[in-house]
């Protein structure tokens, strides 16, 4: 069994997300307007077809994970042009499944642009392949004060590390 790195994911996405982790430091409480809550379900199919979703500590390669991330605004004012990231883990491949839909997508964590991405190879356009997305990004309009949304991606464990 591989222990996922929850908590790197979680930096990662306060990092690129609206939410700064504050200081350890003696300072005055900075109250962020987003606040930012990651979490992991291993997926599975039964015979029927059915799919099923437990919360998950660990997974073992070939587990399909449903990261979930939740922003909510816990300001007293409306938010507008957030962009609600979430990462994609090295030791994990991104399957294509996005909700909501119309999410962008990026290889680097910096540079995003509209799924399927593609590249040139030769003379040719071809898809960037899910394996070598390395995060995802969603831009919500509007959260009101209290309102929240949440993104989900799904990704495979690598049966080897890239």
């Amino acid at each position: 069994m591989r222990k996922l790195s929850f908590f790197s994911a979680l930096m990662m996405v306060a990092g690129m997300g609206a939410a700064v982790i504050p200081h350890a430091q003696a300072r005055p409480a900075v109250v962020q307007p987003v606040q930012i809550d990651l979490s992991a379900f291993r997926i599975t199919t039964d015979k029927e077809g059915k799919e099923s979703a437990v919360e998950a500590q660990q997974a073992k390669p070939g587990d399909t994970i449903e990261y979930r991330a939740t922003y909510r605004n816990v300001s007293s004012s409306r938010i507008a042009g957030l962009k609600a990231t979430l990462p994609i883990p090295a030791d994990m491949s991104f399957t294509g499944t996005s909700i909501p839909n119309g999410a962008e997508a990026s290889t680097d964590g910096k540079t995003f642009a509209s799924m399927p991405l593609r590249k040139k190879v030769g003379d040719k356009l071809v898809d960037v392949p899910y394996s070598d997305y390395r995060a995802l990004r969603w831009k919500v309009a509007e959260l009101l004060p209290n309102q929240s949304v949440i993104v989900r991606a799904r990704a495979k464990v690598n049966t080897t590390t890239p």
